[in-house]
């Protein structure tokens, strides 16, 4: 089984890093209860990069890559600042958000060292973040941060695409208020594809596995084979548990963003409240055709309905999408992206644009 595993793993992450993909296969069937396309912010940001997000207790954080290369962000829908101040946080990639520890937004960033740094929100709608500090030396990036809160330890996983075409992570502990690195382990597994030089967008959630009884990760990857892969792994450690290509014939020219909805702080159980909910899965990344296309799943991302376009009019991007359980409820999904006008005039090139799918 262990030699059967590394095989598959070396053959599906030669495709990782490639970033390739354009959407093919069957569509699948349209969705119900989809709001149109309408603006995320009032049409304040122009970005590089689609919107991430966090809610807690009951505020909002929103970041962005700015056309400046700078961090951006705003609070509950005010106005965006950059973060930390001008020329404070630039970067080639889009950055990430969560809340970790519990009550506390964390944004991080792949610096143009091609290291991974991390501020932390103090005082909500206020540009009152820490300074930005350096995870240990040594990920050697090459792309946005995949981040996650584990279930079973509390600890914040981080996982990036590092230099040598491999995947490193670490996992960032809380002790009494003080953050403390495990360091960088490489996945020597993880043999990335291509030596791109900005793998960006890709996405990890906390889930119930119902193949493993248990909590487990799942990254969701763009691969140079031009198909959407998922990786399971476990909370605790880290280590890889099951390399699968996601079915539906995807294919994508950027990452894959991906969310679930319900309660977005814990990982529930069969028969516990919500876990219905929880194990409905969005995926969203840009087809060969440039414009935005998704699949959902109803059992924690084992299987999916085939890849569609949101209703409405085409949306055109060239970066990742984003989506995020839409705040408040959890019962619905809020896609963003960053529009590209050159394709479509509806909305300024540049700006964010958003719809709500349930």
């Amino acid at each position: 089984m262990r030699g059967d595993r590394r095989r598959r793993w070396r053959a599906v992450l030669a495709a990782v890093a490639g970033s390739l993909l354009v959407l093919g296969g069957t569509p699948g069937p349209a969705q119900a209860a989809e709001t149109e396309w309408i603006s995320f912010d009032g049409g304040q940001a122009r970005v590089l990069s689609a919107v991430y997000s966090v809610a807690i207790a009951g505020a909002t954080y929103d970041v962005a890559r700015g056309t400046d290369n700078n961090v951006w962000f705003r609070y509950n829908g005010g106005n965006w600042r950059p973060l930390g101040g001008d020329s404070a946080s630039r970067t080639t990639s889009p950055p990430r958000i969560v809340e970790f520890p519990r009550g506390r937004a964390m944004a991080l960033v792949r610096g143009l060292d091609g290291e991974i740094w991390y501020s932390q929100a103090n005082s909500g709608s206020a540009n009152f973040w820490t300074s930005w500090t350096r995870l240990p030396a040594g990920a050697r990036a090459i792309g946005s941060p995949l981040v996650t809160v584990s279930s079973a330890t509390g600890d914040l996983m981080i996982e990036a695409p590092n230099a040598h075409r491999r995947i490193s992570y670490t996992f960032l502990r809380n002790y009494g208020a003080t953050l403390s690195s495990s360091g960088w382990t490489v996945d020597n597994h993880a043999v990335l594809g291509t030596n791109h030089v900005d793998i960006e967008g890709n996405s990890q959630i906390a889930i119930y596995g119902t193949e493993y009884y248990r909590s487990v990760y799942r990254s969701f990857v763009t691969g140079s084979d031009h198909h959407v892969w998922r990786i399971t792994s476990n909370p605790t450690n880290g280590a890889v548990m099951n390399v699968s290509q996601v079915n539906g014939g995807a294919e994508c020219v950027t990452g894959v963003t991906a969310a679930r909805l319900g309660d977005q702080s814990t990982v529930a159980s069969p028969g516990q409240a919500g876990f219905a909910q929880q194990q409905r899965v969005m995926l969203s990344c840009i087809g060969n055709d440039g414009y935005v296309w998704v699949s959902t799943s109803s059992n924690g991302g084992l299987t999916f309905d085939g890849w569609r376009h949101p209703t409405g009019r085409l949306a055109p991007s060239t970066t990742t999408p984003s989506v995020f359980a839409t705040p408040a409820s959890n019962t619905s999904w809020t896609l963003n992206v960053r529009w590209n006008g050159a394709r479509s005039s509806a909305f300024p090139d540049n700006s964010v644009v958003a719809k709500r799918i349930n």
